[in-house]
């Protein structure tokens, strides 16, 4: 029983991932698998994007904020 409470526990601890594009602080403090990197801050993309490739971010206001895959 000490096991599941634990698991428990920390699965409802964890953050919800951010949908893909949106523009996050570039301080975001959740783990993210691939990122874009823009002047602005960052945003989740799909791991498929190969670092160094170009990404862009959409900004709360819908504008699309060009940047570089970093991870």
């Amino acid at each position: 029983m000490g096991l599941l409470t634990i698991a428990l526990a920390a699965a409802s601890t964890g953050a919800a991932t951010p949908p893909f594009y949106a523009l996050l602080p570039s301080d975001y403090p959740g783990p993210l698998i691939r990122v874009c990197h823009t002047e602005y801050g960052i945003c989740l993309i799909p791991f498929t994007i190969q670092p160094g490739a170009p990404c862009e971010c959409v900004a709360a206001n819908g504008t699309w904020v060009p940047g570089l895959t970093v991870h």
